[in-house]
């Protein structure tokens, strides 16, 4: 077998994207597949969707206005307003009109096609439901003229997730795209647009009437279909109020394509279904969500739309109540934890009370009702909601109304769980409070931007109610495990529902259902796996942990066949992850091409005459002379740059941290290949990492990191000679990265080939010098990490004459560094820099400051000299310590015969009578005065030497610090902090200088935390 050259164009299939990329040569003229890591080469094909359908030979869609309309609403409309010709709604063919637009009335609106976009239309239209089955659920018939039914609880079957998409998005796939732009004439260039020869792909802006306010809405959508919630609303009541259901519907439908955990428009949804009284589209809404969405107001919506299809009122058999009973018990399983559930309960009581036989009644009915009635009553005390309180009150009158000895009996019985949920109720009402469990999702803000404060404050809040279910309150684990759990998994769901676009929640729900080790509960981990990567498909964190569990649960066989399979298993989760980053990244240029023409289209709008006069510096004339004089405004073609500039370079960061994350998953795939299948070719079966590699390279998108991973797979793991090949392969792509030639020259230091390794050293350096010219901090950071290296490399095995170039080639490139630096890294060890050590020679250089002797508590020190104790890092004692006690009313010494109470009450102490007191007279005079003595800063009795101290006594500055006399200023500093002990200054002492450190940072934070909790002497 012929050796593996990943150099070799032949060994890969750079056609396997072909459709979707375009590619350039690089610009060092090499022939090999080297041009999909150039950025600036990397072209996108914007718009081929759009292409390629126009180019199809299906019958041309009919437009109106410059519209794409369907022909069965035009027909539709025409009745109620004639169409102005097309020439007065865009002006182009009637331009010559003067007249850009005709106010169009409202009936316009049915006429202008509302579907999807093609970001929208290409999710999975099964959104809404998530692995869920066809159930049973009891529902009504859609007759309801009918009062006879023919079995006694009918119930209508629950399509499947898919079948429901595929039944709803159908119409909506194949409608036709929305309105297009409307053509404007183009204004003549100016001035500064012939000075600026910017490359600025052309992008089709669409340009709306002032007037269509659903083609505006519907370009809000297209562009930020996730994030602009106000314009899918406003859109939806938009066509409500027009009486346009049939375009609402299709709104909705592409609304829960997106936001299929919005359980509010859902019931908005079902409502004006019952309103158009539409009962079968309220069936398929029911059906399509209800048992996905654990949330209180859609199962209400769902009875209350049972209890008037299935009126009590003539049900002489009894069945519509059994449909409504089985609802109820249907609808209390899932979601009858909720704390907004106690409405549910109390419904549900209300309608046991209103059945068939009477309360304490003697016939089976009356005894039939009674023990429903408990049954209900006893699982509504046991749960925390907001009719707990009353739900208790009154089953206390039913037990005790029926028999009062047998009721006693249940309620001491009922009682214990009742405080549990009592207590529990409070616990989590302050965990709930503040939280918005009926606001849209919404797409996590980055680190300190707008919003983030106010999202972080949400997730803290949803953490803190999971954590205190999982403390298990209401004392579960020991008796009834499975409704533990069912309590967590309910408020992982509602938190899921909120936060849909927050990867980690996702990932939490499922690791906590992994955890319990059972089946049910790993089936629920998957389904939030599953569910999570859905919501969040460019999820690098969902995508690896799914993986992770894949590949935990794949055979382990060393035949091929088996690896084969495995690899097929693993191959789809990587491939979803990286196709939704490649489309993320299409839609960030086609965002920055929108906002570069929109600069361009402004600055174009702008007129030419009001240029000098918008930009002329304005003098005042009672300016002294010696101010300095007004900067010169920069020009209209200059401004117009700086803002093309600004775009570009927000745009490319953003595709920077995406390049990256391309990068990162495909090293991730890398490595679970090399585990499942080993080396690998590439075009085979068993592909390997080295398939993976082949694969990565013609779709472009990749850093160092992915050249780097390879080629030490290929060393470390195999000895492979092709390690060399990917190396000097990267190193012609990547010239002036840092990161890759460092790897590099390790990697040839660890085969014993110093010479390369200094010429790739040498090499980088020049290029990065070139690269980064004029610009010299950039220059000198990424210069440092090689500069570092190579004088330590030299340093430990080099010769003298090595060490000093290179020392000078870093005294040019730093010239602020001290040059003790650069000579003490020449000799440092990695754990000890003798040069920045203290030796200790005299005890006189380890005083702390501003003690030096101290005519009390001293110590015997070196050559049996006193010094001065070792002072604390902490405050003085507090005046606690010496019977200073703080009160309501501020401090005073407690009193001999009753000590102060510790309470933070301000509400009177509750007086009782009391005996006299044994130390009233001279007895309790003396140890009054005793304890007043003992106090710092009194020679002979408090404050002024009475004797005695009063409750409005004020302590000294030095008696609150607990220092008087000359010791006024031992261990205290300004504003009473303490000094550092002798420990804490050798450990300074021994950390060189912030100057030297060029390392990984440290947060200060936890330095601090680390300080504060050493063990000091006298530290308690």
């Amino acid at each position: 077998m012929a050796d593996y050259d990943p150099s070799d164009t032949a060994a890969y299939d750079p056609t396997a994207s072909a459709d979707e990329y375009q590619y350039q040569q690089a610009a060092d003229g090499d022939e090999d597949e080297d041009d999909d890591y150039d950025p600036s080469s990397f072209a996108m094909e914007n718009g081929d969707t759009d292409a390629s359908t126009s180019n199809q030979p299906s019958s041309k869609p009919k437009t109106v206005g410059g519209f794409v309309v369907d022909d069965d609403e035009e027909d539709e409309d025409q009745q109620d307003a004639a169409i102005p010709p097309p020439s007065q709604l865009n002006g182009t063919a009637g331009s010559h009109s003067g007249l850009g637009a005709a106010a169009v009335s409202d009936a316009q609106d049915s006429l202008i096609a509302s579907e999807p976009s093609q970001e929208v239309a290409s999710a999975s239209s099964n959104a809404p439901v998530n692995g869920s089955s066809s159930l049973v659920l009891p529902a009504p018939v859609s007759d309801t003229s009918s009062t006879t039914l023919q079995a006694p609880a009918p119930a209508f079957s629950f399509q499947s997730p898919t079948d429901q998409g595929k039944q709803h998005m159908s119409t909506t796939a194949s409608a036709v795209p929305s309105a297009t732009a409307t053509p404007q004439p183009q204004a003549a260039a100016t001035p500064a647009q012939a000075l600026t020869h910017t490359a600025v792909p052309p992008t089709p802006t669409t340009q709306r009437l002032p007037h269509d306010k659903v083609g505006q809405l519907e370009d809000r959508i297209k562009e930020d279909p996730k994030a602009d919630t106000e314009a899918w609303r406003a859109l939806i009541k938009h066509y409500r109020e027009k009486g346009q259901f049939d375009q609402a519907r299709k709104v909705y439908e592409r609304f829960f394509v997106v936001f299929p955990s919005a359980a509010q428009m859902w019931v908005e949804w079902a409502q004006m279904e019952v309103e158009e009284n539409n009962l079968g589209g309220v069936e398929q809404i029911f059906g399509r969500s209800l048992l996905q969405l654990p949330n209180v107001d859609m199962w209400n919506t769902y009875l209350d739309y049972l209890r008037r299809v299935h009126p009590l009122v003539g049900d002489p058999d009894g069945a519509k109540r059994g449909i409504i009973s089985q609802a109820f018990e249907l609808l209390l399983d899932h979601v009858g934890i909720d704390p907004d559930a106690g409405r549910l309960w109390r419904d549900y009581v209300d309608f046991i009370k209103g059945g068939p036989g009477n309360i304490g009644g003697t016939g089976w009915q009356d005894a039939q009702k009674g023990d429903l009635l408990r049954k209900a009553y006893q699982k509504a005390i046991r749960i925390p909601h907001s009719e707990l309180t009353k739900l208790w009150k009154e089953y206390d009158l039913f037990e005790l109304g029926i028999n009062k000895a047998n009721g006693r009996k249940f309620l001491q019985e009922q009682s214990p769980h009742y405080m549990t949920a009592r207590i529990a109720l409070t616990q989590m009402n302050q965990k709930i409070e503040g939280l918005d469990r009926l606001a849209l999702p919404t797409l996590p803000p980055l680190y300190a931007c707008a919003g983030e404060d106010e999202f972080a404050t949400q997730v803290e809040k949803w953490r803190d109610w999971l954590q205190w279910e999982k403390e298990d309150p209401l004392v579960l684990k020991d008796e009834d495990i499975a409704a533990y759990r069912k309590r967590v998994v309910y408020v992982y769901k509602h938190a899921t529902m909120q936060l849909r676009f927050y990867p980690g929640i996702w990932f939490e729900a499922a690791t906590w259902c992994f955890e319990q080790n059972t089946d049910e509960m790993t089936k629920q981990g998957e389904d939030f796996m599953d569910r999570g990567i859905e919501a969040c498909p460019e999820s690098v964190l969902l995508a690896l942990k799914k993986a992770d569990r894949v590949e935990t649960g794949l055979e382990k066989s060393n035949e091929d066949e088996a690896a084969v399979r495995n690899g097929e298993k693993l191959d789809p989760i990587y491939e979803q992850c990286l196709a939704a980053l490649y489309s993320l990244r299409d839609r960030m240029i086609e965002r920055m091409n929108k906002d570069l023409a929109k600069v361009q289209e402004y600055f174009s709008s702008l007129p030419p005459s009001d240029e000098e006069e918008a930009h002329a510096p304005q003098i005042n004339p009672d300016d002294s002379d010696d101010e300095t004089a007004p900067q010169k405004p920069q020009s209209r073609a200059q401004q117009l740059d700086t803002q093309l500039k600004s775009v570009k370079a927000t745009s490319q960061s953003q595709q920077e941290t995406l390049k990256r994350t391309i990068s990162y998953m495909w090293v991730g795939k890398m490595r679970a290949f090399h585990r499942i299948q080993g080396q690998g070719q590439p075009k085979q079966a068993k592909k390997g990492f080295r398939g993976v590699f082949a694969e990565a390279r013609p779709r472009g998108q990749l850093t160092s990191e992915v050249y780097i991973a390879s080629a030490l797979m290929e060393w470390v793991c195999y000895q492979d000679k092709a390690a060399e090949k990917i190396f000097e392969r990267g190193l012609k792509l990547f010239p002036s990265d840092e990161v890759f030639a460092l790897e590099y020259i390790k990697h040839l230091i660890s085969n014993n080939d110093d010479t390369n390794a200094r010429a790739v050293f040498e090499t980088t350096v020049t290029k990065i010098v070139k690269a980064t010219e004029g610009d010299e901090g950039k220059q000198r950071m990424k210069c440092r990490v090689l500069m570092e290296y190579m004088h330590d490399f030299e340093a430990n095995y080099g010769d003298l004459d090595k060490i000093h170039k290179i020392e000078r080639r870093m005294a040019e490139l730093y010239p602020a560094e001290p040059e003790i630096v650069r000579f003490g890294g020449r000799f440092a060890l990695p754990s000890f820099d003798g040069m920045q050590a203290q030796l200790v020679i005299s005890p006189t250089q380890i005083v702390p400051k501003a003690v030096m002797q101290q005519p009390y508590g001293g110590q015997l020190g070196f050559g049996g000299q006193q010094h001065a104790t070792m002072p604390s890092i902490e405050k003085p004692g507090s005046p606690s310590a010496n019977n200073i006690r703080l009160g309501p009313n501020g401090p005073y010494v407690a009193s001999p015969k009753r000590p102060l109470e510790d309470s933070d009450s301000e509400a009177p102490a509750r007086k009782f009578q009391r005996g006299e007191s044994p130390l009233k007279g001279a007895a309790g005079r003396r140890l009054q005065n005793q304890s007043i003595s003992s106090l710092p800063g009194s020679a002979s009795g408090g404050a002024g030497g009475v004797g005695f101290m009063t409750k409005n006594y004020q302590p000294s500055a030095s008696a609150a610090s607990g220092v008087s006399g000359a010791g006024a200023g031992y261990g205290a500093g300004a504003g009473g902090q303490g000094h550092l002990p002798l420990e804490i200054h050798q450990l300074l002492s021994m950390i060189p200088h912030a100057r030297t450190y060029n390392s990984t940072l440290f947060d200060a934070g936890k330095v601090v935390e680390l300080l504060r909790g050493l063990p000091l002497p006298g530290k308690a």
